[in-house]
């Protein structure tokens, strides 16, 4: 008697751990890909967004590629043809407009039309500078399509990085200028994607 209540405790036990060992795999899935934590929004985060700014309306590009392009990784430049999304790693930002109408950090959805018929309402719904933590997958669902295209094309850890990449970013964007995601590499804030996408009306 005594022997059968040890065995069935520990048969409870197996089923409690393996029960729980499935739950915490399933908060880590979602859609078949690891759900990695994003650091919180700090004040050195956000002074490292304004000083990217600050640089952008210095026209100091030399300063912010030093500083906020990795030296070895560079970035990816997000650009679309013919419909599809396509990618180039780059290693400086050197042509964008500097124009940036307001320096005020903001949280809240910005939005871009295209507006085809009305030019009246083309363009960003607002000015400030967006911090978002909603960032689309771009580099990695480019590499899985082109894996289905041709078979290895793409390393898997090569995507698994990229989708760790995109997970722990956020989204910068300064109305009529960029569009970039901001990672932390090595405790330091790189630019690590431009997304000319968003702003591309080109069917």
């Amino acid at each position: 008697m005594y022997l059968q209540k040890i065995l069935n405790l520990s048969i409870f036990t197996i089923i409690i751990f393996l029960f729980t060992a499935c739950a915490v795999d399933n908060q880590q899935l979602e859609n078949g890909k690891k759900i990695y934590p994003k650091e919180p929004i700090s004040q050195k985060l956000i002074d490292e967004i304004n000083q990217i700014a600050l640089l952008i309306n210095q026209n100091n590009f030399s300063l912010l590629n030093a500083k906020y392009i990795h030296p070895i990784n560079g970035f990816y430049d997000i650009t679309k043809i013919e419909n599809r999304n396509i990618f180039e790693i780059k290693k400086s930002i050197s042509d964008i407009d500097s124009n940036i109408d307001s320096f005020v950090i903001r949280f809240d959805k910005v939005t871009f039309d295209c507006s085809p018929y009305d030019d009246s309402l083309y363009g960003w719904d607002k000015y400030g500078i967006f911090i978002s933590s909603q960032t689309k997958p771009y580099v990695s669902k480019i590499m899985e399509e082109a894996n289905l295209i041709q078979p290895n094309s793409y390393k898997l850890e090569d995507i698994e990085k990229m989708d760790f990449m995109e997970q722990t970013s956020y989204e910068v964007t300064i109305p009529y200028v960029i569009i970039f995601y901001i990672t932390k590499i090595d405790n330091q804030w790189y630019i690590t994607l431009i997304d000319n996408v968003t702003t591309d009306c080109s069917r």
